[in-house]
């Protein structure tokens, strides 16, 4: 009889702490998430992770906080990601930059297995811009002058040689024929204002950081990665449009991910919440402004879609060249 009460016990025991870890999970998030950022404030990923979190906070009921970890490819990021408890109150952003990076630089230190892809958020088109003032009125001008004078030109963008912004000139530069120096920056702003600066001829970026100064007559921009014109920079020639044919498939998409070992239950919530957050008019609006694309993907569509970009840019480092 003893017996039986003991084990009456003990099951009733292990009732309550079944009960109380799911209560807890269903009660996730019960403190502020974090995301980190693998590049400097105010850069088109950093905006990306805080107008995310900010559309976010409402359907979580906690705040969003961003971090930002510039430095060595994204080395520095991800190394605070593993060190952190896999729980989802860390996650990260993500670009092309870490993959490339991974299958360069960072190769056997990191690998997309190691992580849980949470969702996919935008897709922000690269462009080649100059200042307003310069002798190149047009991309033809500039590929004419680069193939004249070998590696004379200084090109400037987010990352070193393998980044999503490096990879997409280069894609450029092989199509048309000519060769530059590329100069490395931490941010895509930082390279914006070296260009503005005269510190370099030229830099690959995105829309959303040269708007203001495009209008205001300091930049221009002479050609777009993309299928199509962009709405809002109908008077921009994609650069296929202005006789450069490129794989426009190389694309910046940004996204956020975390540590493998999250609780699925988890991820699939914060998939599910992101995603809302997503479609949320304040983040459309962001979208719109910033002439980017919705690039939602939930858990199971960016898994698959990290695979697939980890085979895309494996093929481009050996048509590249790049190691």
């Amino acid at each position: 009889m003893k017996s039986k009460s003991i084990v009456i016990l003990f099951v009733a025991s292990v009732c309550v702490l079944i009960f109380g870890f799911a209560q807890a999970q269903d009660k996730y998030p019960t403190k502020p998430i974090t995301i980190i950022s693998h590049t400097a404030a105010g850069s088109p990923t950093d905006l990306m992770a805080r107008q995310l979190g900010k559309a976010a906070e409402p359907f979580l009921g906690q705040p969003v906080v961003v971090e930002n970890k510039p430095g060595g490819g994204g080395a520095m990021q991800v190394a605070s990601l593993l060190s952190s408890p896999a729980d989802g109150y860390t996650l990260a952003a993500v670009t092309p930059t870490q993959i490339g990076a991974w299958e360069s630089t960072l190769k056997g230190k990191f690998n997309i297995d190691q992580f849980a892809w949470i969702t996919r958020v935008e897709i922000d088109p690269y462009i080649l811009v100059v200042q307003a003032d310069s002798q190149w009125k047009t991309l033809k001008e500039f590929v004419e002058y680069a193939k004249k004078n070998p590696n004379k030109l200084r090109v400037g963008g987010y990352g070193s040689v393998g980044s999503g912004h490096n990879v997409a000139f280069n894609i450029l530069a092989k199509a048309a024929g000519f060769q530059a120096v590329w100069m490395p920056y931490e941010g895509t702003n930082a390279a914006v204002t070296a260009l503005l600066g005269g510190h370099i001829d030229a830099a690959n970026s995105n829309p959303g950081q040269v708007t203001q100064q495009v209008e205001a007559g300091k930049l221009r921009i002479l050609g777009v990665m993309a299928e199509k014109r962009l709405k809002d920079l109908s008077n921009v020639p994609t650069y296929a449009e202005a006789g450069y044919p490129v794989d426009a498939g190389w694309s910046q998409f940004r996204g956020i991910f975390g540590r493998k070992g999250i609780p699925q239950p988890i991820q699939a919530q914060l998939s599910e919440v992101f995603i809302k957050a997503i479609k949320s008019p304040s983040f459309q609006d962001y979208l719109k402004k910033t002439n980017q694309e919705d690039g939602s993907m939930d858990l199971t569509a960016f898994t698959e879609f990290i695979k697939g970009q980890k085979k895309l840019t494996t093929e481009w480092y050996q048509e590249l060249g790049i190691k």
